[in-house]
């Protein structure tokens, strides 16, 4: 039996998020997301939080404090990333990037020791040590963007770090590639959802299938390829609808910008087939997965742990997705997979889905029994039972 997370267990913690990053428990990106998630999480056994973040609502949740800190722009230039990465190629620390971050960390507040998340600062970890070397440091990875860091540079990275969690073994292999360091050096927790938010729906029976495609309308995510393939199925007379909801930007007023507008464009041959809506935050989403048959995320980049597959599972949606990235590892024998290097793979799979619905049923059941081992209060668990650990 699973002994109850107690507020004594669950001191106060801190997460950092990174320049250009917001903590927003309403909408935003990945990462923004996830810290709110956990947070959430937190507070609902009895933690405090402290975010330390660029931006934030106006109003936070009840037993969370929001510490905003000026940012130094969202990125270093050119030439201070030449610098840096050449100072890490000898051993020492990234001079231009400890000024980068330092006003998130000296944001931190005095005195704290104990647990501090940092969200994909990397090169904050041993800045961090310096500044409070009684903290106990975690390093939360949420994509494979680190590989540039020397090998070197990346194991004195796990070792000056208290926990390091990388949301997939996908994220955490290629991080840990050339270190010598072996996989068990850090923790994989997938990303999660809310139950509360995200469940099944009963569908009626013979309606044209709904094919949902939600998220940032970028061309990485693959909403190009979807309409295309949607295009070739519309062709050979199959029947089906197809649900855009998203924008290039997060943000429902955001105007659309140049691949949006020819995503809409090449979309509009499918006619009344197609309905594009615009970004919709997270209290609303639920009921947009609850409508559809049918999920794709037909990503050309490598996804970490997509937020929208895990909801689409938890959803009891018949989800179809490429194989790339942590995909597999998250989606398992829940998932339909295309390949993405076979031109025509795409369609010949979703016309498969839209067109056999005791295929879309049997993907429904496992997608939900998947979506059940996926929960935040699952992964926040894991965490903390990692956090809790003994320092090394």
């Amino acid at each position: 039996m699973t002994k109850p997370v107690t507020a004594a267990a669950n001191p106060a913690w801190v997460h950092v998020l990174p320049p250009g990053e917001v903590f927003s428990p309403a909408s935003g990106g990945s990462l923004g997301t996830v810290a709110a998630e956990l947070t959430r999480e937190h507070a609902r056994h009895g933690g405090a939080t402290v975010i330390v973040a660029e931006r934030g609502p106006e109003h936070v949740p009840s037993g969370v404090r929001l510490v905003p800190y000026d940012s130094p722009g969202e990125t270093l230039g050119e030439r201070e990333r030449r610098e840096d990465d050449a100072a890490a190629a000898r051993g020492e620390r990234r001079a231009h990037y400890a000024g980068f971050v330092r006003p998130a960390l000296e944001a931190l507040p005095a005195g704290f020791a104990g647990p501090v998340v940092l969200h994909n600062a990397v090169a904050a970890v041993p800045e961090l040590r310096r500044l409070r070397p009684r903290a106990r440091i975690c390093l939360y990875l949420h994509a494979d963007m680190f590989r540039s860091f020397p090998p070197a540079e990346r194991a004195r990275v796990v070792a000056d770090a208290d926990l390091v969690v990388c949301v997939s073994r996908f994220v955490a292999e290629r991080f840990l590639d050339g270190t010598g360091l072996p996989l068990p050096a850090v923790a994989v927790v997938h990303n999660g959802h809310d139950p509360d938010r995200f469940h099944p729906a009963r569908r009626p029976a013979g309606r044209v299938p709904v094919v949902l495609f939600t998220g940032r309308l970028a061309p990485e995510k693959g909403p190009m390829a979807l309409v295309n393939a949607c295009l070739e199925l519309a062709r050979a007379g199959v029947g089906f609808r197809l649900r855009v909801v998203g924008n290039a930007e997060l943000s429902a007023s955001s105007a659309p910008d140049r691949f949006e507008r020819q995503v809409q464009h090449r979309a509009s041959l499918l006619g009344d087939r197609v309905e594009f809506s615009p970004f919709v935050d997270r209290d609303a989403i639920g009921e947009v997965y609850r409508q559809a048959d049918v999920l794709c995320v037909p990503s050309l980049c490598e996804d970490a742990s997509p937020l929208v597959l895990t909801e689409g599972l938890a959803s009891g949606l018949a989800c179809l997705a490429s194989a790339r990235g942590g995909v597999p590892e998250v989606g398992r024998d829940a998932v339909r997979y295309f390949d993405y290097r076979r031109p025509g793979d795409l369609a010949r799979q979703l016309g498969r889905l839209v067109g056999e619905a005791p295929l879309r049923a049997e993907l429904g059941r496992r997608a939900v029994r998947r979506g059940r081992e996926l929960t935040w209060e699952s992964r926040y668990r894991l965490l903390w039972s990692r956090l809790a650990e003994p320092s090394r």
